[in-house]
């Protein structure tokens, strides 16, 4: 595809990915995502495309791809980069490849044939209120969408089928470690579904998102409290609001690398640091075999964890196990989805996680992420969850909303309205931990 294919509009930015020339394009009525194979001629794709057999056998029996193309196809050696990327288009995810290779892009969407859209970083700086956009990428029928859907999951090592029509799984490392998510036309009515959260790397320090504004500094320092004094906090808030991001920021800024910590997920997000002593799980299916959060929680619990048990997301069962473990003396951290802290508390007592009221007061607080302008994810507000034996309830208490508190609130005033602080306090193994929050912001 040549340049002259590019849409008529105003350029916002352009640049490579590989082969691929990228544009943003502002037309008449949206925002469209460019894709143009622009340093790879027609011929020069065909070829590759037409002896892609022979190259792959080539390559497995130990040859330099470069030399492979340079000496058998007599591809000349300025055109050889270009070459080697339809090599990779064609033998990894086909037109989806220069969207996972795009650092700007988070997440692809392909709802059956036609367009697939996308998340991108840059269109969020620009536009607040912008969610998926269009590419010019096109998947132009059912078969084609679903031999995509078989490729991805044949690398993932798993597969879609009418047995196993909805599967959730994770890219290897060496794509990415994406996670995606893979709906059969059979359930979704010839609409074939393939969705990729793509994986980000490594999250930003704790710091940087109070410079940035997510959230305030007091509450930063709060949580960092929280951590070393084996505390317990859900996050919630609805999809891609930075549920995930934030307890990555937590864990990477404030948790020792010589603590036990478990990690249980569905799809593996959050990575032990290099050197750790952190461990994590995952979910597995396979046939009759089924290890679900459920199990992998309590195989945490006997794994020698001391100190930090980590839920990826609570949605069932394993809220039971992981209440056991706050009951033992562990900290918690998980993600939930909920709007508000009255959701929170509703749907963990509600089937089919079914927690009683003492067991939900067994959570310290309530972090509800939420969407904004710049940035584009904040905290919106933080509560405290109190348990009330005489009344057999869960009481809320707001410490913090974003609207009325604004980011200026300091330590001591957050302190102030902490009820169960001294129950963090009588576990803190860092008592340098509390006074240094207690003391913070009395010089400025």
């Amino acid at each position: 595809m040549s340049s002259a294919d590019v849409p008529a509009g105003k350029i916002i930015t352009e640049y490579q990915v590989g082969a691929y020339v990228i544009r943003l394009i502002n037309t008449d009525s949206r925002l469209l995502y460019h894709a143009s194979l622009e340093g790879v001629s027609r011929s020069l794709y065909s070829l590759v495309e037409s002896r892609l057999e022979d190259l792959i056998l080539l390559v497995k029996k130990g040859n330099n791809l470069s030399d492979v193309f340079s000496l058998v196809l007599g591809v000349p050696r300025e055109d050889v980069p270009a070459a080697a990327y339809v090599f990779k288009i064609l033998t990894s995810y086909k037109k989806l490849q220069v969207l996972l290779d795009d650092p700007y892009v988070i997440d692809i969407s392909v709802e059956g044939p036609g367009p697939a859209w996308v998340r991108h970083k840059l269109v969020e700086d620009l536009d607040p209120q912008a969610d998926f956009i269009q590419t010019n990428i096109s998947l132009t029928s059912l078969e084609e969408v679903v031999e995509l859907q078989q490729t991805i999951a044949s690398r993932c090592s798993t597969y879609v089928s009418t047995s196993n029509p909805i599967v959730d799984t994770q890219m290897p490392s060496r794509d990415g470690g994406h996670r995606v998510h893979l709906v059969s036309h059979i359930i979704s009515v010839r609409r074939p579904e393939i969705i990729i959260r793509k994986r980000t790397s490594l999250p930003p320090h704790m710091d940087v998102l109070v410079e940035q504004g997510v959230l305030p500094k007091a509450i930063a320092e709060l949580f960092r409290f929280l951590i070393l004094s084996r505390g317990s906090l859900v996050v919630a808030g609805p999809p891609g609001s930075g549920k995930t991001t934030l307890i990555k920021s937590l864990l990477y800024s404030y948790v020792p690398t010589d603590w036990k910590v478990v990690i249980i997920e569905d799809t593996g997000e959050i990575d032990p640091p290099p050197g750790s002593s952190w461990s994590r799980y995952v979910t597995f299916e396979l046939g009759s075999v089924r290890v679900d959060l459920f199990n992998l929680a309590k195989a945490a619990l006997r794994s020698s964890t001391t100190k930090l048990l980590v839920v990826g997301e609570t949605r069932g069962s394993e809220a039971q196990v992981l209440t056991q473990s706050l009951l033992a003396g562990l900290g918690g951290i998980t993600s939930f989805h909920g709007g508000s802290p009255e959701e929170v508390v509703t749907r963990l007592r509600s089937y089919p996680i079914n927690l009683s009221n003492s067991q939900v007061g067994m959570f310290n607080f309530v972090a509800v992420m939420s969407f904004s302008d710049k940035p584009r994810r904040v905290l919106r507000e933080l509560a405290e969850l109190i348990y009330e034996s005489s009344r057999d309830d869960v009481i809320i208490n707001r410490v913090w909303e974003r609207i009325e508190d604004g980011l200026e609130i300091t330590p001591q005033e957050l302190l102030r309205r902490i009820r169960r602080l001294n129950e963090l306090r009588s576990k803190s193994d860092l008592r340098l931990g509390f006074e240094g929050l207690e003391n913070a912001g009395e010089d400025s």
